[in-house]
C-alpha cells in the first residue's frame, strides 16, 4: 500500500467514510452550509446576552446610611444638604456608619453639627433599585453581590460534563436545543424571585442549564467543515460573541431595572425549541458512532441543497456496509472512554495543560470583563470599548492562526496579557490614559488566547470524546472563572493584587504553551490513537488538488 493510500485509510472515521474528503466535496460556503451557520450564529448571539449579566443585574449601585434623627426610613432624597456632615470620609466607613447630630432635638440642615462617634448603620437608603443589591438590601454585604458571579460560575462548571457526556452519548443537536431552551426557561424565572437566595439558586440552575450551549455549537460548526476553515469558523463565531456583547450592554442600559430586563431577554431563548425541525445533527459524529443511514440521510440532503455531485469514490464508501469483525469469546470488552484516557499518559498530560490553559482564560477574561464597570465613565460604555477591543482579537486569530500556528499564536498572546497587567499597578496615576491602554492590550490578548484555545484544545482530542474532555477542560477552566467575580472585592483591600494575579497566571499558561503540538494542517484526529499522534508527528491534510492524498508527510 502507498503513503498516500495509507493516509486515505487513516482519515476514514470508524463507518469507513473520508469525512475530510466529504466536507470539501460537498461544498463549505453553500446554501446548505450557510443556513447552519446563521442558525449557529443565532444560538450564539442570543446566549452572549446570559454570559456575564450578573455585571448588571448584581451591580453595585451607590448608597448610603439612613440617618434616622435627620430623615424617615423611607425618605427618597438621596442627598440632602446636612448629608456630607453626617458621614464619615472614606469609601467603606461611608457606606456603613454614620455620626450622630449633636442635638437631635434641633432639625438637620446644612451646617448642622456631628458629633465624631460612629455608629454602625442599620438602614440604607439606595440612589436606585436597578439592580438587586436595592431589590434585596445587600448593601455593606459586598460578598454576597460578588457571590453571584461565582455561583453562576459554579453552575457553569456542573453544567459542563453533563452536556459534553449528553453531547458525545446523543448527539450535538440534542445538547444545544436542550441547553439553549432551558437556560430561557429558567433564566425567566429569575425576574419572580422574592429573595437573594431565590436568585442565586434559580441562577445556579439557569447556569447548569445554559453553559454548555456555546461548546455545542462551536463542535457542531467546525465538524460541519474542512481543516482548512477552522480558523475562519472561530473568527466568525467570535465576531458574533462580540455582537452579542454589545446588545447586551444596550438592551441592559435601556431596561435598566433587572426584572424587566430578564423578562425582556430571556424568553425568546425558547424558540430555539424549533431547531428539532431546523438544524441537522454532525455528520461527523454520526460516522463516528456508526449511524451511517442518518449521516448519508443529511449528506444526500446538504448535496441537493448545494447542488454538489459527489464523487464515485466518495459514494462508494457511504453506499458500503461495514463489516464487523467477529468478537471472539476471550476477547476483552472495548474500554470505556476514560478508562482509555487514563491508560495514555499523552492525553492525561494533555488534558492536564489545557485544563490550566482554560483556568487562565476564564479567570482573566471575566476578570477583566467584570472589572470593567468599575473603571472611571459610564459603566455601560466601558463594558461596551472592552467587548469592541475584543474584534482586534478576533480578526489578529483569524489572520495568524494559520500563518504561523497555533502555538506560536497563543504564546504570544499569553504573553502579552501577562505582561500587560502586571505593569498596570506601576503606572502613575498621573498617566489613567496609559493604565486604560494597557487594560485594554490585557483584554484582546486574552480574548486572543479565549477565542484561540477552544479550536486549538478541540483540535488535541478525538472526535468520539471530543466534546466530553473539551467539557472536562472548559469545567475545570471554571475555577478561574468562579474565582474572578471575587477580585474587586480583594481589590479594595489589595488594589494592585488582582491585577498582579491576572498577569502571573497568564505568563505561567504561555510557558506550558511550549509542551503541546502543533496542530496546524491537521485533520481532526478520530480515535485516541490518532490524537496521540499529534505528539510524535502530525496528521498531514488532505492535499487540495483534486482532494488526491499526495505530497503527504508521514
Amino acid at each position: 500500500m502507498s503513503k498516500a493510500e495509507t493516509v486515505m485509510e487513516e482519515n476514514k472515521g470508524s463507518a469507513g467514510v473520508d469525512t475530510e474528503r466529504l466536507m470539501k466535496e460537498l461544498g463549505q460556503a453553500r446554501r446548505f452550509h450557510v443556513k447552519n451557520y446563521l442558525l449557529l450564529a443565532l444560538a450564539v448571539y442570543v446566549l452572549a446576552f446570559y454570559a456575564t449579566n450578573y455585571v448588571f443585574l448584581a451591580a453595585d449601585v451607590p448608597y448610603r446610611c439612613v440617618v434616622p434623627e435627620c430623615e424617615a426610613a423611607n425618605s427618597t432624597v438621596y442627598s440632602p444638604p446636612w448629608l456630607e456632615g453626617a458621614l464619615p470620609s472614606g469609601s467603606i466607613e461611608s457606606r456603613c456608619s454614620r455620626r450622630a447630630p449633636l442635638d437631635p432635638q434641633l432639625p438637620c440642615q446644612e451646617g448642622t453639627a456631628f458629633g465624631e462617634e460612629l455608629t454602625t448603620c442599620d438602614q440604607w437608603l439606595y440612589e436606585s433599585n436597578n439592580t438587586i443589591v436595592a431589590e434585596f438590601n445587600l448593601a455593606c454585604q459586598e460578598w454576597k453581590r460578588t457571590l453571584v458571579g461565582t455561583i453562576h460560575n459554579i453552575g457553569m462548571l456542573v453544567s459542563l460534563p453533563i452536556l459534553g457526556y449528553i453531547s458525545d452519548r446523543w448527539g450535538r443537536k440534542r445538547a444545544l436545543i436542550l441547553s439553549c431552551t432551558l437556560v430561557g426557561v429558567i433564566g425567566s424565572l429569575k425576574a419572580f424571585s422574592i429573595s437573594y437566595e431565590m436568585y442565586i439558586a434559580v441562577e445556579f440552575l439557569e447556569t447548569v442549564a445554559g453553559a454548555s450551549a456555546f461548546p455545542a455549537a462551536y463542535i457542531l460548526m467546525i465538524e460541519l467543515l474542512g481543516q482548512d476553515k477552522r480558523v475562519i469558523t472561530t473568527a466568525y463565531l467570535g465576531i458574533v460573541l462580540v455582537l452579542g456583547g454589545l446588545s447586551f450592554a444596550l438592551l441592559a442600559r435601556t431596561f435598566q431595572y433587572w426584572r424587566t430586563f430578564i423578562l425582556v431577554a430571556y424568553p425568546p431563548s425558547i424558540l430555539f425549541i424549533l431547531y428539532i425541525y431546523l438544524l441537522p445533527e454532525s455528520i461527523r459524529w454520526l460516522l463516528s458512532k456508526g449511524r451511517k443511514d442518518e449521516a448519508v440521510e443529511i449528506i444526500m440532503r446538504a448535496a441537493k441543497m448545494n447542488k454538489v455531485t459527489l464523487s464515485d469514490e466518495t459514494m462508494k464508501q457511504l453506499s458500503e456496509e461495514k463489516v464487523k469483525p467477529v468478537e471472539k469469546k476471550d476477547e476483552k470488552p472495548e474500554e470505556g472512554l476514560w478508562m482509555q484516557v487514563f491508560h495514555s499518559p499523552i492525553i492525561m498530560t494533555r488534558l492536564a495543560i489545557c485544563s490550566w490553559w482554560w483556568i487562565t482564560c476564564t479567570f482573566v477574561f471575566y476578570g477583566l470583563a467584570i472589572n470593567s464597570v468599575s473603571l472611571a465613565g459610564e459603566k455601560y460604555t466601558n463594558y461596551m470599548l472592552v467587548v469592541s477591543v475584543e474584534v482586534v482579537a478576533v480578526v489578529t486569530n483569524a489572520l495568524v492562526l494559520d500563518r504561523f500556528g497555533r502555538k506560536r499564536t497563543l504564546l504570544c498572546a499569553y504573553t502579552v496579557c501577562g505582561l500587560a497587567c502586571v505593569v498596570i499597578p506601576f503606572v502613575p496615576k498621573t498617566l489613567p490614559w496609559l493604565a486604560t491602554l494597557l487594560y485594554l492590550i490585557g483584554k484582546i490578548a486574552i480574548t486572543q488566547a479565549f477565542s484561540g484555545i477552544y479550536m486549538y484544545t478541540s483540535e488535541l482530542f478525538p472526535t468520539y470524546a471530543r466534546h466530553s474532555l473539551l467539557g472536562f477542560c472548559s469545567m475545570v477552566g471554571r475555577l478561574g472563572s468562579i474565582v474572578a467575580p471575587q477580585m474587586p472585592l480583594l481589590a479594595i483591600y489589595v488594589e494592585w493584587l488582582p491585577s498582579v494575579l491576572f498577569g502571573a497566571t497568564a505568563l505561567v499558561a504561555g510557558a506550558l504553551m511550549l509542551t503541546t503540538p502543533e496542530t496546524l494542517n491537521t485533520r481532526l484526529p478520530d480515535t485516541i490513537r490518532e490524537a496521540e499522534q499529534l505528539a510524535r508527528s502530525p496528521q498531514p491534510a488532505p492535499a487540495k488538488d483534486d482532494l488526491q492524498m499526495t505530497n503527504t508527510k508521514a
